[in-house]
Parts: C-alpha cells; sequence; structure tokens
C-alpha cells in the first residue's frame, strides 16, 4: 500500500444515508423530540447540522452557539451562515458571565485587551518556547503556567457542555456531537468537554478526509468547507494541526491512517510521506499518551479472590 489521498475514498451519499438512519433511530429509540447541535461555524458542526436537518427535518433541529468574550467572533459569524443555509433555528447563549465566576479569565493572557494582541502574544511565545506545549501537556508537564492555561482554556469546552445538557434537557432534544477521528487519535479535544461529550457521535468513526467528502456532497457553502480546523478558544492559532503538531490536517490522516488501519511501520510511513521518521514516531507517541482520553473512565479490572477461581 502506498498512503494518498486515494485510501479515504468513499461513497459520500452511501455514508449521509447510513449516519442520517442512525439518527432517526437513536432519537426514536431515546424518545427525543428533536435534535440540538453546538455549532460554530467549522467543517464538522457544518457537517453534522446538514445531516441532522436530511434526517428529521429542519423543524427539529436547533443550533445552539455558545459564544464568550473572549473567543474568535468567526465562529459566531459562520456558525449563522451554516444555520441559515440549511434553514434551522438557532439559540444564542453568552457564557462569558459563567465564565468568569468561574475563573476563567484569571489567566495573565485573559488580562491582555484585544484579540489581536492575545493572537500575536501566542504566536510570540509558541515561536520561542523549545518544547511543544501540547506535548508537554500530554506527557504530564511540571510547568505550572503551561498547566493553567491549559486548565483555563479546557474549561471553556466543559461549561459549554454544561449549557447544552441544560438547553436539550428542557426541550427533550438529542445532544448531536461533531467529533470526528482524526482530533480523536490525536487528543486535539478537550476531555469531558462539548467536543467530547455527547448523545451521539455521527462523525466519530470517520475521518477529517471523509468528512470533506460529505460536506462537498451535502454542499456546504464554500466559506465553511475551506475554513481553517480554527479551534476558537485558542488565541493565535488559527489551524490547530499546523499550529499545535506542525503538520497538515491531510498528511496527520495519512500518518493516522498508516498506524492505525494499515499497520505500517513509522519508517516505512515517513518514506511514503517523505516525512523525517522521528516525525512519524512522534505521532504514534502522541496517540498512545492520548488513551485515556477515549476511554473517558477508566476503572480496574477486579478478579475474585484466587480461592474463588
Amino acid at each position: 500500500m502506498f498512503l494518498s489521498s486515494a485510501v479515504f475514498a468513499i461513497d459520500p451519499a452511501s455514508v449521509c444515508q447510513q449516519i442520517e438512519r442512525f439518527l432517526q433511530e437513536t432519537m426514536q429509540s431515546l424518545a427525543r423530540s428533536g435534535i440540538v447541535v453546538a455549532i460554530s461555524g467549522g467543517l464538522d458542526s457544518s457537517t453534522v447540522l446538514s445531516l441532522a436537518v436530511r434526517a428529521i427535518g429542519k423543524e427539529r433541529v436547533t443550533g445552539l452557539i455558545l459564544p464568550e468574550k473572549q473567543g474568535n467572533p468567526d465562529a459566531e459569524r459562520y456558525a449563522l451562515l451554516m444555520a441559515r443555509e440549511v434553514g434551522i433555528r438557532t439559540k444564542t447563549i453568552d457564557i462569558s458571565g459563567l465564565l468568569a465566576k468561574a475563573g476563567a479569565y484569571d489567566f495573565i493572557l485573559a488580562h491582555i485587551p484585544t484579540r489581536a494582541l492575545r493572537d500575536r502574544a501566542v504566536r510570540m511565545y509558541l515561536g520561542a518556547v523549545r518544547k511543544n506545549p501540547f506535548l508537554e501537556i500530554i506527557r504530564g508537564t511540571k510547568d505550572p503556567m503551561v498547566r493553567k492555561g491549559f486548565a483555563t482554556m479546557n474549561s471553556k469546552h466543559r461549561m459549554r457542555l454544561v449549557m447544552t445538557y441544560r438547553f436539550a434537557e428542557e426541550r427533550n432534544l438529542m445532544v448531536t456531537g461533531c467529533a470526528h477521528k482524526s482530533e480523536d487519535l490525536l487528543g486535539l479535544f478537550v476531555k469531558f468537554g462539548v467536543d467530547d461529550n455527547a448523545d451521539v457521535m455521527p462523525l466519530k468513526n470517520l475521518y477529517r478526509s471523509h468528512i470533506l467528502q460529505l460536506a462537498r456532497y451535502l454542499e456546504a457553502p464554500d466559506e465553511i468547507v475551506g475554513r481553517t480546523p480554527n479551534p476558537d478558544i485558542i488565541a493565535g492559532v488559527s489551524d490547530k494541526y499546523r499550529d499545535v503538531l506542525g503538520l497538515s490536517a491531510e498528511t496527520l490522516d495519512l500518518i493516522l491512517f498508516g498506524l492505525q488501519e494499515a499497520g505500517m511501520p513509522p519508517r516505512r510511513i515517513a518514506e511514503d510521506l517523505d516525512l523525517p521518521v522521528e516525525r512519524i514516531v512522534q505521532i504514534e507517541e502522541i496517540v498512545r499518551l492520548t488513551k485515556h482520553m477515549r476511554n473517558p473512565s477508566l476503572a480496574p479490572l477486579l478478579l475474585p479472590p484466587p480461592e474463588e477461581r
């Protein structure tokens, strides 16, 4: 096997039909009256939104927008663009006040007055540090500033989860999440956050390369399909794959496919993609170290006492 985009070829019409049927059947089994999707105007939530509308009709789908005062304003703009495209109603709940009470704006970065200056400060920091902060975190960093920044960022996603479920449960809606296999394997999501928890995750077993095909089949706006994977809550990061891991989403998908699906050794993947083998080994380490995030509540496997075996 040679690694190329061809390994991700799917029949998008068939995949969409399967997901739509899954949404219909699960909503019925959970006795829910409709679907709510926390939307950011990105590729993933826009694709899920389209699938939900196709599955149960626009009248029963709600797009939930959860801005905060230091988030990326583009997220709300693109979210509303996609909502208009599929004709659904939206609800906006500003979570800034809740985050302030939880101390999410106590971190030093939050005191920089404008988004542009915060972006610049983060880019300067990332350019100056010798170690990758993401790798430091998953390896168990001892740096208290990195830990505090990480906790602050994660609290924003967790607050969004709380508000999403409150909104859903008050209206008997099925929370439909937007996580996918690429970010899942790389740990590029918030454990116990809005991007990790939902009643259903229709894209969970698809790579980002697959989702691009679905979005094009569903005729999502070019502005949505062409958007970089922007994490919204991380200042200075406009593409979480390139800015955090130094590789494009397309390249990372191929590495993950080689490691996870094809069982290829790192050296062979490196040769196919013309990359240093050390980069492949690093991604392999990330997949291993973030395993706990994909199994969120670890528990011991208890055995009976020896005399009872």
